[in-house]
């Protein structure tokens, strides 16, 4: 465990000392500040066409009823709608005022979409971390410690991980910050169903919640760019890959959706968010199911990626 630590210190102090990961930081920063002067320009457009909030609930009450009456909903959005109309009929017969839509709070809430950076970024490093080993020649100094090539490879794989989680919590951070400048915090409540009954919910608690879903994405980006850029030895080849599974997964998630075996592919499950949404390309997913599938596949591209690194002649 201590040449482990020891090992993973060294891949942290060699990671920080390349400017692409300092870049890679200022990047995610300006974009946290650039989004949210956009987000304070249309939130300020939008107040301005809404009314007073309990004409806004009486108008969701409708819209959502449309949507029931529609008849296209699947059995996740059939139930979102029907919470959400529980919960503005709760909302007007309390006078309980919902959470300001100008707040940090729902600025939190609604800047998940940046963690999209955080996924690119982690996937170059994953790329990267084993493939420029070689290219530069350094893997030869790197293999003549007296550690296992295991541990070596896991020390790269838990340092694109740290990093990864680092920059999601900094863009957590960050974005609370921002918001509570631009908006401060709404005196307003947040309300969910449980079971039949409405109760009391924290918006920040939900977008960390939603922040960690998300993260199933990422991880799996990781995962697979580590195994290809492991096996083949190339960066470009891996972030190629993995980002056009990321752009074009959706589409090859419809194209083969009249299959059945779509679904134990990992690409419909990686989106642990579709849960809470309701929003699902594939019907009959559960979180249960997606979260198994995401193990076994994982387990499947690490198992590539150590037994290509330790069986293979790297040293050549």
């Amino acid at each position: 465990m201590a040449k482990l630590l020891k090992l993973l210190q060294n891949e942290w102090m060699k990671l920080w000392y390349k400017k692409g990961t300092w870049m890679m930081l200022i990047i995610l920063v300006l974009s946290i500040f650039t989004m949210a002067g956009v987000h304070k320009w249309a939130n300020n457009k939008e107040m301005e066409n809404n009314g007073d909030w309990k004409t806004v609930e009486q108008q969701s009450i409708k819209q959502q009823q449309s949507m029931i009456n529609g008849g296209d909903l699947s059995k996740k959005q059939l139930q979102n709608a029907e919470d959400s109309i529980q919960i503005s009929e709760y909302r007007l017969k309390n006078n309980v005022q919902p959470v300001d839509a100008g707040s940090a709070q729902a600025y939190v809430e609604d800047s998940s979409m940046l963690l999209s950076l955080v996924s690119l970024f982690a996937t170059i490093i994953a790329a990267g971390i084993v493939s420029s080993e070689f290219a530069t020649g350094t893997i030869k100094m790197l293999l003549t410690r007296p550690v296992n090539r295991a541990k070596i490879l896991t020390s790269k794989l838990l340092t694109v991980i740290i990093f990864a989680i680092s920059m999601a919590i900094l863009t957590w951070i960050l974005n609370l910050i921002v918001g509570a400048v631009l908006y401060g915090f709404s005196s307003g409540t947040n309300l969910i169903v449980e079971g039949n009954k409405v109760v009391e919910s924290s918006l920040l608690a939900h977008s960390m919640y939603m922040y960690l879903l998300t993260f199933g994405d990422i991880l799996m980006s990781i995962v697979f760019a580590f195994m290809i850029g492991s096996i083949f030895r190339s960066s470009s080849l891996a972030i190629g890959l993995t980002l056009f599974i990321s752009f074009m997964g959706s589409s090859i998630v419809v194209f083969l959706s009249k299959y059945e075996f779509v679904k134990y592919l990992w690409i419909p499950n990686t989106d642990l968010t579709q849960f809470e949404t309701g929003y699902s390309i594939v019907e009959g997913l559960t979180m249960p199911f997606s979260l198994t599938i995401l193990a076994i596949y994982a387990v499947l591209f690490l198992l590539a990626s150590f037994i290509s690194f330790v069986k293979r002649d790297v040293t050549a």
